[in-house]
């Protein structure tokens, strides 16, 4: 296994456990990352950086087409960012 996917599956387990314990609005968005992680999980990769950089791009992009609020973007940024351990 890569380092590419074990810090995938770490991220993804990681966010799995928050969703399990998350209230409603913290929900929507486990659910957002979880869709992006598992797209991105699913692609080729060797090394942790390359993850996270293929799901901020991910993210970015969908950003772009996304009706989303600037706030829920912040949300899910943060978020994102707490999971890297990186708050």
């Amino acid at each position: 296994m890569t380092a590419f996917q074990q810090h995938a599956d770490t991220v993804y387990n990681k966010l799995l456990q928050l969703e399990a314990k998350a209230g409603d609005d913290q929900l929507f968005l486990c659910s957002y990352l979880l869709g992006h992680i598992s797209l991105v999980s699913a692609s080729e990769g060797e090394t942790a950086l390359e993850f996270e950089t293929q799901v901020r791009t991910s993210l970015d992009q969908a950003y772009e087409v996304d009706s989303l609020t600037d706030q829920d973007k912040s949300e899910i940024d943060t978020l994102w960012q707490q999971l890297l351990g990186q708050d």
